[in-house]
């Protein structure tokens, strides 16, 4: 009984051992690094919470920026903030300009992956905004027609009651 004891606590004792852990050799698929989009994103989340006053203040520095230097990481933080930023400060026609001046022999990868997923998140809120348009007039084409054949209805129904309200002349005359 006293040697199935220690076999237990050394089982037990063994078990809490760390074990190392081998990495699963597969390949990766992004490379992460902390760079300056990073930070420009982390930027950008704290820029759009800020009140509007302040928010105008950045957009205006960060335009100073650009002009000052059009790098282009100058030239994504102003993009950045012009695509998916506030209402104020949003204006995506001009960050689509922005992007589409970006000179992708002096921009590093992740500047060059953060400008094609800028322009396509434009691109995509464009056509979902056109789709909405679409069905908003779609939708007033066919409350105009319902309207018109609840108009027609209603002339329908007086006609028919005008017709019953007639008095027939009397066969027996």
């Amino acid at each position: 009984m006293r040697n199935l004891l220690w076999i237990a606590a050394i089982t037990a004792l063994s078990a809490c051992q760390q074990v190392p852990v081998q990495p699963v050799d597969c390949p990766m698929l992004v490379e992460v690094k902390m760079d300056d989009t990073a930070r420009w994103l982390e930027e950008w989340h704290q820029d759009i919470t800020l009140p509007e006053d302040q928010l105008l203040q950045t957009f205006k520095a960060r335009e100073l920026e650009f002009e000052r230097s059009a790098n282009p990481g100058s030239r994504l933080r102003l993009a950045l903030l012009l695509a998916e930023g506030p209402q104020p400060v949003r204006d995506q026609a001009r960050a689509l300009e922005l992007l589409a001046g970006l000179d992708a022999g002096q921009a590093s990868d992740s500047e060059r992956a953060l400008a094609a997923l800028l322009k396509q998140v434009i691109e995509e809120q464009k056509w979902l905004s056109d789709k909405v348009a679409e069905t908003n007039r779609k939708w007033k084409d066919t409350q105009a027609h319902a309207d018109e054949l609840e108009r027609q209805l209603q002339e329908l129904t007086t006609i028919e009651q005008n017709i019953q309200q007639r008095k027939l002349p009397s066969s027996k005359e």
